[in-house]
């Protein structure tokens, strides 16, 4: 990786102008994805004297800041209280602690990474995130934008709602990538389904949530055709982890799964 300037930026406002002066000039969140794909950059904008490292709270939603690391997001006792701890389950399985040390929330977000646990985990809910300047979109939103987005993420909104969640990583070994993963949940009684990896990145299995979010009082086997529901809907793909075929039914078992645990 090749770097020309270091920028560390005194205000979101300098951040913004610097970003805006080249296209190979670059936010650093915890910089590791960048390190990894070894892309050439101009000039690495650093914004960790701008405050983003918080995480609070109102009566309606949780504020995280980007600069949050994975591992602060999954000790927070704000984020462990939302969707019985779905959440900060997610985000616990990202590789090993000594990464989530220096990977962001933020950071995860904006690369949009289609092996993202912290992605899949988010998507079930209701999400948005705030850009600067004086942009908000939901996280499923930002996932389906067209382009690179030029602005700067500020914090993840997460909607305080009644509900429960569940996630799954399906991973060789523990510091894996996943094969597949999962999110679902039940919230204001609806249901929604999450899959990522596949190894395409996380989308909503909206078939599949329509089908049983208009069924009253499911049973099991309702829950089971949701989850083959899911599995016919969603492209499935081989790579050298695992094949189309494999993901498809990995589908059909944990989605079943995920459902009939948030209506515990």
């Amino acid at each position: 990786m090749k770097v020309n300037e270091y920028y560390r930026a005194s205000s979101l406002e300098d951040a913004y102008r610097k970003l805006q002066e080249d296209p190979k000039n670059v936010i650093l969140a915890g910089g590791l994805w960048i390190k990894k794909i070894g892309q050439s950059v101009n000039a690495l904008i650093d914004l960790s004297t701008l405050g983003l490292n918080k995480i609070s709270e109102n009566e309606k939603e949780v504020v995280v800041g980007s600069l949050v690391t994975q591992r602060e997001f999954e000790n927070s006792k704000v984020i462990n209280s939302l969707y019985g701890g779905a959440i900060a389950f997610a985000t616990r399985e990202v590789m090993g602690v000594n990464f989530r040390n220096i990977a962001t929330i933020g950071g995860s977000i904006m690369g949009r990474y289609p092996f993202s646990d912290v992605i899949s985990g988010l998507l079930p809910y209701d999400v948005e995130l705030e850009f600067y300047p004086n942009q908000v979109m939901s996280l499923e939103d930002y996932l389906g934008y067209k382009g690179k987005l030029n602005s700067i993420l500020v914090a993840i909104h997460i909607k305080k709602e009644k509900g429960n969640g569940f996630f799954k990583k399906v991973k060789t070994t523990a510091l894996d990538f996943p094969i597949i993963n999962f999110g679902v949940s039940k919230v204001n009684g609806k249901y929604t389904v999450v899959v990522g990896n596949r190894p395409a990145g996380s989308i909503r299995a909206t078939k599949a949530m329509e089908y049983i979010n208009n069924v009253a009082n499911p049973s099991e086997l309702d829950y089971k055709k949701a989850a083959e529901i899911a599995a016919s809907e969603l492209a499935f793909m081989d790579n050298k982890d695992a094949s189309a075929e494999y993901r498809k039914e990995l589908t059909k078992v944990y989605v079943k799964r995920g459902l009939m645990e948030v209506n515990k």
